[in-house]
């Protein structure tokens, strides 16, 4: 063996190693990259938001390090908006069978929305120190999550169940809430066992500085669900400039 034939073929191997590590590191670009590219959401018609007291919009909330600034709306206080009566609320459709009786309190504690293939548990969630609503994060940033001052599903009034559109630059659990369509179904389980059926009535995309807080959050005749997203283009912070909103009433299950 020459004195230069080990160096060759040691060099020759490394070379090898050494493409193929820049394979496997490629390979592994090219799926992270396909992971991360997300088309955009489906977006229902741009509504009107009529709420002068519409607050502005909240920080982001912080989960184990990992803010997302595409998460659903937080509005300031909006229990604030449960005792007053909606200016230009979209008014849930007659139905020829007697309207479906409020139910008793009981929390959710998973959602199933089988138009847009979704079936969560649910958790809830309150008010941030500054009287934002806070969103979903951490572990559970991808789960829906239940505003806990607004009432259970069932029981008279809007309840009010969020989640984000996107987390971590992929599709999280209402990415597909802006395809939901009148005559759709959500149905709500509660801890005492019993489920909420709801028929969704009206879809909406308002612009988050003039968000229609009591629309969404003021008292209704009866038991109804709101689910809320964030939808519209981005701005140049990738901020959603838009929040996605389902309007459901209760129905014989």
């Amino acid at each position: 063996m020459t004195a230069g034939g080990s160096p060759r073929r040691s060099g020759g191997r490394l070379a090898a190693a050494a493409l193929g590590a820049v394979a496997v590191v490629g390979a592994g670009l090219v799926a992270v990259s396909l992971m991360q590219q997300v088309g955009d959401p489906p977006q229902p018609a741009l509504g009107s938001g009529t709420s002068s007291e519409a607050p502005e919009e909240a920080e982001p909330v912080a989960g184990s390090g990992d803010a997302d600034p595409e998460g659903p709306v937080r509005t300031a206080d909006p229990s604030g908006a449960s005792d007053m009566t909606p200016s230009a609320a979209p008014t849930a459709p007659e139905s020829s069978a007697e309207a479906e009786r409020p139910m008793t309190a009981s929390e959710p504690v998973a959602l199933s929305i089988d138009a847009i293939d979704v079936q969560e548990d649910v958790f809830p969630i309150g008010l941030g120190t500054d009287g934002e609503l806070l969103a979903p994060s951490g572990d559970r940033a991808n789960l829906p999550a239940w505003y806990d001052g607004s009432p259970t599903p069932g029981e008279t009034g809007p309840s009010v169940i969020e989640g984000h559109v996107t987390w971590g630059g992929r599709p999280s659990v209402f990415f597909d809430l802006g395809a939901l369509a009148p005559g759709d179904r959500v149905s709500v389980l509660r801890a005492d066992g019993s489920i909420a059926e709801f028929e969704v009535y009206d879809a909406a995309r308002y612009p988050k500085d003039s968000f229609p807080t009591l629309e969404v959050y003021g008292r209704t005749e009866g038991p109804e669900l709101r689910l809320i997203t964030c939808g519209g283009d981005l701005d140049a912070d990738g901020h959603h400039l838009d929040n996605t909103v389902v309007f459901a009433r209760l129905v014989p299950s």
